[in-house]
């Protein structure tokens, strides 16, 4: 073999080495982060179409993951309060409450543990709304477990569980309010710019996005709120908080307009 073939080589396997290596820092640190880490205001009224008899007070349930939590919010409301906050100047409403139950780090399996609270199950029962994320850290699960070997097949293995837990949470959502309006907010690549050679992982997230989004056209009256593309690009203005892996407030904010869109486009809940 020449000199130049043996150089190629090494390079290569330096080079494979690397990102082994900044795989496992960036993993290890946002488990510290995950485990560590315990808006635009009201302003003019928004003018809907449609207000007459609408809710004078609305309630939204929150539960869920980190996302929801808000964790990476400078101001500490994430998209569920900045959503609020824009539901709340809509014209006819006096006010919205916002009871969030969620999570840093949560996964399905422990999404569905938080299920079963009395706490949580009562305040699901009067909400108007239902809002909720959950998957990021079903998809950082597989991460930390495959880190060494991090291929397309763990993936696609760990879908249909994750599908089948997904459902599970839908009919618990339902059992405890039939009348809500559900909205997921659906997941996106935390990878995106802390490790830009794995962009295959956006096809992990279409994926799962689309089964989530499957199980929601079920309930008839469910919705996923897509905000992927929102993080797809490096964009002039920073998204995601310090950890490169949560949003920040205006991060957050471009959520919550793609939400509150949705809101406005469905009509708030009548009296």
């Amino acid at each position: 073999m020449s000199e130049n073939m043996i150089h190629f080589f090494n390079q290569k396997k330096e080079g494979h080495h690397r990102l082994k290596a900044r795989l496992i820092l960036i993993v290890m640190s946002l488990a510290f982060v995950l485990s560590a880490c315990s808006a635009q205001e009201a302003g003019i009224k928004d003018k809907l179409e449609d207000t007459q008899n609408v809710k004078e007070h609305i309630t939204i349930a929150a539960v869920g993951d980190s996302l929801t939590e808000g964790i990476g919010d400078q101001n500490k409301k994430g998209y569920a309060g900045i959503t609020r906050d824009k539901i709340e100047a809509v014209d006819g409403v006096q006010s919205v409450t916002l009871k969030n139950y969620a999570i840093k780090g949560s996964r399905t399996v422990d999404l569905l543990k938080r299920l079963k609270e009395k706490k949580v199950q009562d305040g699901l029962k009067d909400a108007d709304y239902i809002f909720f994320t959950i998957g990021g850290n079903d998809l950082m699960h597989v991460v930390r477990q495959n880190v060494l070997n991090l291929t397309f097949a763990p993936f696609q293995k760990e879908q249909g569980p994750f599908e089948e837990r997904f459902k599970t949470i839908l009919a618990q959502l339902r059992e405890h309010n039939d009348h809500a309006k559900i909205m997921y907010v659906s997941m996106y690549n935390p990878f995106k710019f802390s490790l830009s050679e794995l962009r295959d992982i956006d096809e992990v997230v279409k994926d799962w996005n689309a089964a989530a989004e499957k199980e929601l056209k079920k309930d008839g009256n469910a919705d996923m709120i897509d905000v992927a593309d929102l993080f797809e690009d490096d964009k002039d203005e920073k998204l995601l908080a310090d950890d490169d892996f949560h949003p920040n407030q205006k991060g957050y904010s471009l959520m919550a307009n793609r939400l509150f869109s949705e809101v406005k486009k469905e009509g708030l809940p009548k009296e």
